[in-house]
């Protein structure tokens, strides 16, 4: 009974937080806050840690979480600084001028390629592409939903590879490892995300439409596969641009192939045609390319490498908690370096710079506390249970949030435990907003529970990380900020409810890929694995298809009764 009341109160805290979220829709930061002090007065008053770990530990979870919130902080300097100088206003007339028409080609092209290669770069699809959609035509719905779910599949390559990163660290494992590790998950995850999107945009006449089902099947199989390459290659952090550069270039080919006009003038207007002219696109786009080449340096050349990985790792501790900054090479920081190199080119006019700091400010810091509370979140379950013993930090395991957990779902779910760590993940997802802070929370979970299963822990955490940036198109956060910039805020619902069951069929193919790899299956076990999983989708596609047809029987041999 004991153990029973130790998991309901563990998990009521998540589950308030989803009531809140879904029924009152408070804000991610707020939730998080929440979520924070109700595990403070558990973690203290029920799992007996000491007070004093308890806090400081929540100071190293903040302290922890600076390559996400550092990285929030600068990128929205940049982004906002490339808007008020009007490098953006730029960038997006030229994503409109692309397509002539094609939606399937605009769709891939624009919210897979582009959508993957911005989010790695530290912008955000859901504020600067339902704009560009909008003025070129799509409904409301589709400007909201594909750019909120077309960056979900390398999610964790966002940032320049944060969410992979801070893997690697929670497994004590080489990032190259961990890069690899998931892009094993993306052909199949982004080849669904591709022709959901279709289907989103345009039903099943366009996902079956001669270009639809090409653009999408080609789209997403070059969109995972290259994810693989780069990992393989070494290139994790810049994984979402190389993948968004090859899918770009393998989508306009084939656009050629077939013929399609890859840009359309007649579609930009007067006063967007005085914005194109303002500057050139590689101008407004030097931050960014700044930014590649800064990053490039510092993972290619190993001089540089070392240096700031070994030797300045400008480490400080909190408690017993050693937090290695590594600021040189870290993201944020060249971020920085590149927004403040760049002024120079875009300019120096005092209004703007007076302007970027003050929406700056405005825009940031609930962003930037929401990245961190979570860590605090995180390492509150990590240290719960521990309190001094000869002036030292000493777990009393059985008193552990982490290991409590972790037993349960050994027990309760043995070798099947992969089938529900995607849907952790996605949980964790959809109440922080953040892939990253999905695996700060629960990765030491699963690697506990996988150790005393038996399973491959990599897998597993890789998949608990998947399903973290699945929930970006269920996040109400995002969803409400992509809709307010076309000022549609109410649409939220709408999307969420559509977008969801395809969110949720590539969990399953996620759990479904990470059961057979987990648990080491011998080839027939994936061959029999994967067929139910195709049955459920085929089984969900025909429900979809014709559940007016199903609902009209279903009616009409009611009434007969």
């Amino acid at each position: 009974m004991s153990l029973v009341i130790d998991i309901l109160l563990i998990l009521l805290p998540f589950l308030i937080a989803s009531v809140l979220l879904i029924k009152f829709k408070w804000k991610a930061d707020t939730t998080g806050t929440l979520i924070f002090v109700l595990f403070l007065v558990l973690s203290i008053f029920y799992f007996k840690t000491n007070w004093k770990i308890a806090f400081l530990t929540s100071i190293g979870g903040l302290a922890k979480s600076f390559p996400i919130s550092l990285m929030v902080l600068t990128s929205i300097l940049m982004m906002t600084y490339m808007e008020k100088t009007g490098a953006l206003a730029k960038i997006v007339v030229s994503f409109k001028k692309i397509g002539g028409g094609n939606k399937a080609f605009q769709i891939m092209l624009i919210n897979l390629s582009f959508g993957t290669f911005l989010v790695s770069i530290g912008a955000t699809p859901v504020t600067m592409l339902p704009p560009v959609l909008a003025a070129m035509g799509y409904s409301a719905f589709a400007a909201v939903a594909l750019p909120s779910i077309g960056y979900d599949p390398l999610c964790t390559y966002a940032l320049l590879a944060v969410p992979a990163v801070f893997f690697a660290e929670f497994m004590n494992i080489p990032l190259k490892e961990s890069g690899i590790a998931f892009s094993y998950y993306m052909p199949l995850v982004s080849l669904g995300i591709a022709l959901g999107m279709l289907y989103l945009a345009g039903g099943k006449d366009l996902l079956f439409s001669k270009d639809g089902f090409t653009f999408g099947i080609v789209g997403g199989l070059t969109a995972g596969v290259s994810a693989i390459i780069s990992n393989y290659l070494g290139i994790v952090k810049l994984t979402g641009v190389v993948s968004g550069i090859i899918t770009a270039t393998v989508l306009v080919i084939l656009a050629l192939i077939k013929k399609v006009k890859i840009i359309d003038k007649s579609v930009v207007t007067e006063e967007e045609k005085k914005i194109d002219q303002s500057m050139s696109l590689v101008r407004a786009m030097f931050p960014w390319i700044l930014l590649i080449l800064f990053v490039s340096l510092v993972n290619f050349i190993p001089f540089l490498s070392n240096l700031f990985h070994n030797q300045l790792p400008f480490a400080f501790t909190i408690g017993e908690i050693v937090i290695t900054t590594r600021f040189l090479e870290q993201a944020y920081f060249w971020v920085l370096v590149a927004t403040i190199l760049s002024i120079p080119v875009l300019g120096w006019k005092k209004e703007h710079l007076v302007q970027t700091a003050k929406k700056w400010i405005k825009r940031s810091y609930r962003p930037v506390y929401a990245a961190a509370i979570y860590f605090a979140v995180a390492f509150l379950l990590i240290y719960s249970g521990y309190i001094f013993q000869n002036n030292s930090w000493f777990k009393i395991t059985e008193n552990n949030i982490i290991y409590i957990l972790a037993t349960a779902s050994a027990n309760a779910f043995g070798k099947y435990y992969p089938l529900i760590v995607p849907f952790i993940g996605l949980l964790g997802g959809f109440v922080s907003g953040s892939e990253t802070s999905s695996i700060a929370m629960f990765t030491l979970l699963h690697k506990t529970a996988s150790e005393q299963i038996g399973l491959i822990a990599v897998a597993v955490g890789t998949a608990n990380g998947v399903g973290g940036g699945l929930a970006s198109v269920l996040s109400p956060a995002k969803i409400q900020n992509a809709a307010a910039v076309i000022d549609e805020v109410g649409i939220e619902g709408e999307v969420i409810k559509k977008s969801a069951p395809i969110a949720l069929l590539m969990t399953l193919s996620v759990a479904t890929l990470s059961l057979c790899w987990a648990n080491n299956y011998i080839w027939w076990k994936w061959i029999v694995a994967f067929s139910i999983y195709f049955l459920v989708i085929i089984i969900s596609f025909l429900f979809v298809f014709y559940k007016e047809r199903i609902k009209s029987i279903f009616i009409s041999k009611k009434s007969k009764l």
